[in-house]
């Protein structure tokens, strides 16, 4: 259980900082390539366990987030997921509005994950799906929809909470949690 969420926003806030300072401006290598890797991992993971310890508004938590979408053209496995230009339509893509929760559990259960990069070698964004849906479409997230999605966590912080105890859980509910937020990202 999280009980200050302050620290884990800030670190979210912090990695907001660095897209632009290290991942949109430095030459990608091996090294960029695992740092930029565990911060996104990490990074979605503070997300769940924010959304799971009732730290964010429900407004954040529902919104959505667009991100593009390709359709699968044949069955990936571990020995060919590498290869998405040969098992995914890279030449149609279309946007997918997710929910938060669907987006980092597709992330952190990543069946696929692969740095893009743009023409000056820097990284731009990365592509993504989870074992759940590897054979059905590949998702793409460029930096700029990253960093907007990980600053309205990072500077989320409910303004009221109301709970009841509930008899069947034996425990409190939460009944509601306000906070000034957004309508989506992307």
């Amino acid at each position: 259980m999280i009980w200050e969420s302050s620290y884990w926003k800030e670190d979210l806030l912090k990695l907001s900082e660095k897209i632009n300072r290290v991942y949109l401006s430095t030459a990608y290598d091996e090294d960029i390539a695992v740092e930029f890797e565990k911060d996104i991992m990490i990074a979605m993971y503070s997300v769940r366990k924010l959304v799971e310890a009732k730290k964010i508004s429900p407004s954040t938590e529902l919104m959505g987030i667009k991100i593009k979408k390709f359709e699968n053209k044949k069955e990936v496995t571990r020995l060919n997921w590498h290869r998405i230009k040969e098992l995914y339509d890279l030449e149609k893509p279309t946007n997918e509005n997710v929910k938060m929760n669907y987006l980092y559990n597709q992330i952190i259960h990543s069946y696929i994950f692969l740095i893009s990069l743009n023409d000056e070698e820097f990284i731009e964004g990365f592509y993504f799906n989870s074992d759940k849906t590897k054979d059905q479409k590949l998702f793409y997230m460029d930096l700029k929809t990253l960093k907007e999605y990980i600053n309205v966590v990072g500077n989320d912080y409910p303004i009221e909470e109301r709970y009841e105890y509930n008899k069947i859980i034996e425990d409190y509910a939460d009944m509601a949690r306000k906070s000034k937020n957004t309508d989506g990202i992307g």
